[in-house]
């Protein structure tokens, strides 16, 4: 496996988060408040578009971060403790690179956008719904990494092959088309949900972490039988 790899899909996925941010706009003002007509209806309207344009490029983020804990593995030559921390490092690493473009390159939009005349903050970076939206969707990094790792661990042929066809055969993915023609977010479903309550936000990360679990609780089962 080319060592190139990894920095390209990385760079792709920084590529693609700038490039997305349009389309994020044109899906987020599709799903959020319908037809907005007082002002708190507008600033909710408002609230909703920035948690999609924040998380432009999460859901490529994420698939990247799954294949890379696969692809550490695979290059490692094992499923150990080592490479189960650097996957760990490398989702988190490009969390914290695909949060920082998504902001920088939807800010701007924010302004121009939405109804930022009604919002104390137009940008919405300190609205506490969108906050956790995007501080939700950046955990999921690190984890899909993890699960990458871990289905890598147990998969002994096209490790790789396998990962991605998880990350798209999660259930909402199934349902919602437009998370695999224009994926904007971590997903579609889970914004739209999120955006209206804060609560929801919890739903993914924690769903993602019992199944991580689950499965590097296996594939370490399987390394030590290996042994």
């Amino acid at each position: 496996m080319r060592r190139w790899f990894l920095p390209a899909a990385v760079g792709g996925v920084v590529a693609w988060t700038v490039l997305v941010t349009p389309l994020s706009i044109a899906i987020g003002e599709y799903f959020a408040y319908y037809d907005p007509q007082s002002d708190p209806e507008r600033l909710q309207y408002h609230r909703d578009l920035a948690a999609h344009v924040y998380t432009a490029g999460h859901w490529a983020g994420q698939l990247v971060a799954a294949l890379a804990g696969a692809w550490l593995v695979v290059r490692a030559g094992g499923y150990h403790r080592a490479v189960v921390l650097h996957a760990a490092l490398t989702g988190g690493l490009l969390a914290l690179v695909t949060g920082t473009v998504a902001v920088a390159a939807g800010a701007g939009r924010m302004l121009e956008h939405g109804y930022p005349s009604v919002a104390p903050d137009p940008t919405m970076l300190t609205e506490p719904a969108v906050l956790g939206c995007l501080v939700a969707s950046l955990v999921c990094f690190p984890l899909w990494a993890l699960l990458g790792a871990a289905i890598a661990g147990l998969t002994r042929r096209r490790p790789l092959l396998v990962v991605v066809a998880t990350v798209l055969c999660q259930p909402a993915t199934v349902l919602l088309t437009v998370g695999l023609a224009a994926p904007p977010s971590s997903h579609p479903l889970a914004v739209s949900l999120i955006a209206s309550d804060g609560r929801a936000a919890l739903a993914m990360p924690a769903i993602l972490l019992l199944w991580t679990a689950a499965l590097t609780a296996a594939a370490t089962a399987a390394n030590r039988r290996r042994r």
